[in-house]
């Protein structure tokens, strides 16, 4: 840092040494501590010498000086400078969110000011809440060049759409703006980009190279993460249609056993990761609107190591995500119900009798889906509990005498009880 400020032609002599002794005391400092602590007077000082750099293409220091910021946007200090509402224009704009777009290409100081830019919006996320992003729609509208950029995502670099959709997050968490000059035009827009991106993202990933995967995987879903929030924002029921044929592209990519992240049983768990933020646009479009065209196969394969991990990683919220959708495509279409049920709970099953399985019997790592779903209708934790009996009930066809037949009058009395359907079972 000392030398990006040192070399700069006008550099004040003065100035150069406040932060030559800052960065002393810095440096001492995360050497003698691990980098727990920071001295934030000096990291502020190094701040504010940095920002004007980067505000001055023609330096020929600004993206050096966009590249120290975004380090020292993660030290956790100068939260107050990197609070300033010029400071998020003037990164917003290096980024090439403003009218000039990307003059130059995605150039080293876009990139490092798109990554910095995003560590902007988390600071001001914790200090103003949703509403951190609404400079950049207000004074650069960023959501209009961002749906620019992404509309046309195989003529954008990907790291580029991939930061980029990192940013369209944060301004999705905003509300949809009052009509003025075409915002909520523009947020609309933004939305069925993003939806699209998913399914773009499906095609892309077969054959891609390994570094690409993982970006792609990355982008699907901040995708999907962005998508969801406009899904819940909008209320358009033709979105949300066209989400579930984006998802269900992007269900049917095959898993790569030797993917970079690949767990030891083959599964690729990226892929995974992707899949489930991607389902979470079929739960939040309104009464499952698009349900029908998934492929209901695919979204019960989510199920087995969420519900494996359910013990291991308590309030895990990821299993509600699967069970919904398998719950919705059932409800909707009975055809696909009946062939859940029969792949689930085969007939010639042992059901361990009248009172069904032991919820408290241990089940080895070849434990079919159908008794892992079981063993879940009494579980400790009562929101797991419920989602896993309605998704086994609606497999059903919401028959009782069916779902008490699979689950055992012991398993299903607690739902049925809560449904004011116990008289039924009886």
């Amino acid at each position: 840092l000392l030398a990006v400020v040192s070399e700069q032609p006008a550099a004040d002599i003065v100035q150069v040494a406040r932060i030559g002794a800052a960065l002393s005391t810095f440096i001492a400092q995360q050497q003698t501590d691990g980098g727990r602590q920071h001295p934030a007077t000096q990291v502020q000082v190094v701040v504010r010498a940095l920002i004007p750099l980067m505000q001055d293409e023609a330096s020929g220091l600004a993206s050096d000086a966009a590249l120290a910021l975004r380090l020292l946007s993660r030290t956790g200090t100068a939260t107050e400078d990197f609070c300033d509402e010029s400071f998020l224009l003037s990164a917003g704009r290096a980024a090439g969110l403003s009218e000039l777009g990307l003059a130059s290409g995605w150039s080293h100081l876009a990139r490092e000011a798109s990554i910095l830019l995003n560590n902007i919006l988390v600071i001001r996320g914790n200090a103003f809440g949703v509403g951190a992003a609404l400079p950049l729609r207000s004074e650069l509208r960023a959501e209009e060049h961002i749906a620019a950029a992404l509309s046309t995502p195989e003529a954008v670099p990907l790291g580029q759409l991939v930061a980029w959709s990192r940013i369209a997050f944060r301004l999705t968490l905003l509300p949809p703006a009052a009509d003025q000059g075409g915002a909520v035009g523009a947020s609309a827009r933004l939305a069925r980009v993003l939806l699209r991106l998913v399914g773009w993202v499906a095609k892309e990933l077969h054959g891609a190279e390994r570094a690409a995967r993982t970006q792609l995987l990355c982008l699907c879903e901040n995708a999907a993460r962005s998508g969801f929030n406009c899904l819940r924002s909008l209320g358009d029921a033709a979105l949300a249609a066209s989400a579930a044929e984006q998802v269900a592209a992007m269900l049917a990519v095959e898993p790569v056993a030797d993917a970079p992240s690949a767990t030891p049983a083959g599964e690729d768990a990226p892929l995974r990761e992707a899949q489930l933020a991607a389902l979470q646009l079929v739960v939040a479009a309104p009464g499952g609107g698009g349900a029908t065209c998934l492929p209901w196969r695919a979204v019960v394969s989510l199920l087995p190591p969420l519900l494996r991990g359910v013990s291991e990683r308590p309030g895990d919220r990821r299993l509600l995500v699967p069970l919904l959708a398998a719950q919705r495509v059932a409800e909707a279409d009975k055809a696909a119900a009946a062939e859940m049920r029969e792949a689930l709970f085969p007939e010639a099953e042992d059901g361990g009798g009248v009172m069904g399985r032991d919820p408290n019997a241990p089940l080895g790592e070849s434990a079919p889906l159908g008794a892992l779903l079981v063993q879940q209708l009494c579980s400790s934790d009562t929101i797991v509990k419920r989602a896993v009996g309605e998704m086994v009930l609606a497999v059903c066809g919401g028959d009782v005498d069916e779902f008490v037949g699979v689950a055992g009058v012991g398993n299903s009395a607690g739902l049925l009880a809560e449904k004011g359907l116990l008289g039924a079972a009886a």
